[in-house]
């Protein structure tokens, strides 16, 4: 019997049986005129509030969380590991009860958080492992937050989490001090950290592929026990989501210097303790391709301010020229397409589903995403696999993804690989809709990550998705 079982339940074909795969099973329905789009609020502002407020001595409410993704929960739970209360509002601002069987996830009904701040020196060293799930964001603060304890810190995340590099980072915990150990081959979590950290009067970052690290030394900047210099290199990457960092910092009282690079400690304090996050902009390119699909207009409940998009708010710009009117409150398609350039060195979010939309409409190109493959997976070719599963041609040569216009969806054959991204599975969610037969997706929750209610949006629109177990042998 056991040698059956293990042969059954094998992870490859070559020596057994293989595994299931959990998957989505989409059998789009009749037209769809209309279609209702809810923007989650922006991961990128509500994780660095959410580490800005644990460090603060208020009580501060964030607002507009009520179907925050796994990304923010993620930092949230880690957090409350650190000795952080953090206490869930319902709509009329009462507090609501965590289910036992549930506490690493918000209370049913939440739209808003009350974070009770512990102060510059009031995180504890968690006595479990912090998992920062699918967040690259919330693993590169914890790892600097953790750098001020005197004891080993283990951190880890899912297997895409695992499979990305994370050089630049435990360079500078090194240069901080910082005992870091990991494992070796692919795989660079989990990674055990242990200071007390011992900062540098100067030191060096590498932006070219990532600012998360900057961001993380930043926002672990009010516990400093002394000042530092923070110089940046190479060709600077994501600039939008770094000024942000830098801007909520001042916004909550570091000294100006750190334009500059002059770190210095600060206790953060929030005007009014109450914070409205933004929605996420990078999830209108979503709607944008929905639309497209779909030929229907899509009703979102609102746009973020420019200021707010990180980069994101390109999406206005090419609007035009992919055939689609985008307003504050409604996406339509309306007018004729035309090949564009689409620059992404600050929006590399996009790359994906951007590219579907240069496929449906007249084409082009996406330039200065090269980056891009230094995300969950690497989307530059990732990006190119996927279109390709769907019929969709494009090309990924000298950081230049080029995509044929005036394409058609074609019924992809066997099971949607999505590379365990969770802006690959959505894609391939909504260019399923683009199909006339059932349609399999890799990732039944992957979704989840950024956008909770991206399966069920569809669901309500008359589509049936159901989660399965796909048999892959």
């Amino acid at each position: 019997m056991g040698k059956a079982w293990v042969k059954r339940w094998s992870p490859t074909l070559k020596d057994g049986m293989g595994s299931l795969i959990p998957a989505l099973e989409i059998t789009p329905g009749a037209s769809i005129d209309e279609l209702t789009w809810n923007l989650p609020p922006s991961k990128s502002h509500a994780i660095r509030w959410l580490a800005l407020a644990a460090q603060s001595e208020q009580e501060v409410v964030l607002n507009g969380l009520g179907n925050a993704g796994q990304d923010i929960v993620s930092m949230r739970r880690c957090l409350g590991q650190m000795g952080v209360l953090i206490t869930d509002l319902g709509s009329n601002g009462e507090a609501l009860e965590v289910s036992t069987n549930h506490d690493d996830q918000p209370a049913k009904g939440s739209v808003a958080w009350k974070i009770h701040g512990v102060g510059t020196n009031g995180l504890q060293p968690p006595i479990s492992v912090l998992h920062a799930g699918n967040s690259g964001t919330a693993l590169r603060i914890l790892m600097a937050l953790c750098a001020r304890f005197d004891v080993p810190v283990m951190l880890d995340g899912d297997a895409s989490l695992r499979s990305r590099n994370h050089d630049v980072m435990i360079t500078s915990l090194k240069k901080f001090g910082v005992k870091v150990s990991y494992g070796a081959s692919v795989e660079g979590l989990p990674l055990l950290v242990e200071g007390p950290w011992s900062p540098p009067e100067e030191m060096e970052l590498d932006v070219s592929t990532s600012s998360q690290p900057m961001t993380a030394w930043h926002l672990a900047a009010p516990a400093l026990p002394r000042g530092l210099k923070l110089l940046a290199s190479g060709e600077g990457v994501s600039l939008r989501h770094s000024g942000l960092t830098k801007t909520l910092c001042e916004r909550t009282g570091a000294k100006r210097g750190l334009r500059n690079g002059e770190l210095e400690p600060w206790v953060p304090t929030i005007t009014d303790a109450s914070v409205h996050l933004p929605l996420d902009a990078s999830m209108l390119s979503f709607a944008c391709l929905a639309a497209k699909v779909a030929g229907a207009s899509v009703l979102l409940n609102g746009t973020p301010a420019t200021e707010d998009a990180l980069g994101n708010e390109v999406l206005f710009e090419v609007a035009p020229s992919l055939g689609l009117l985008l307003t504050e409150r409604s996406i339509t398609v309306e007018g004729k397409a035309s090949p564009i350039e689409v620059n992404l060195q600050h929006a590399n979010d996009l790359i994906t589903p951007l590219a579907a939309l240069l496929a449906l409409a007249g084409g082009g190109s996406i330039v200065g995403a090269q980056h891009a493959a230094f995300k969950e997976t690497d989307r530059t070719h990732g990006t190119t696999a996927l279109l390709a599963q769907f019929g969709l041609l494009s090309t990924f040569e000298n950081g230049i993804l080029s995509v044929e216009g005036g394409q058609a969806i074609v019924q992809p054959q066997g099971l949607v690989r999505t590379y365990g991204d969770h802006r690959m599975q959505m894609t391939a969610l909504v260019l399923a809709m683009g199909c006339k037969d059932t349609v399999l997706v890799e990732g039944s929750d992957l979704h989840e990550v950024a956008d909770p209610e991206a399966v069920q949006r569809w669901k309500s629109a008359g589509v049936s998705v159901e989660n399965i177990l796909h048999q892959p042998w």
